[in-house]
């Protein structure tokens, strides 16, 4: 039984750090394409559009973002695995 007058105490563990790993910049920017095709749906839906033409508004915006996110990765794929060479 711990003593009346004495708190018990904790144990304690080291410090985490969360740098994000070595394609950090291309999280950020997959963050930044999935608000961007966000806000093309939710820019369609306060236009008067047809819905093909929102559908191909929306698709079109997040076939373009999901180009730009893959190139990126293998960029700095390229990148890292010429670092680490």
């Amino acid at each position: 039984m711990p003593s009346e007058g004495k708190p018990e105490s904790l144990a304690r563990r080291g410090v985490v750090r969360a740098s994000g790993g070595p394609l950090r910049d291309v999280k950020v920017e997959l963050g930044v394409v999935f608000v961007l095709v966000l806000g093309v749906y939710f820019l369609t839906l306060g236009l008067d559009l047809g819905r093909w033409q929102e559908l191909a508004a929306v698709a079109g915006a997040a076939v373009l973002g999901a180009l730009w996110v893959v190139l990126r990765t293998r960029r700095e794929a390229r990148r890292l695995r010429e670092a680490n060479r």
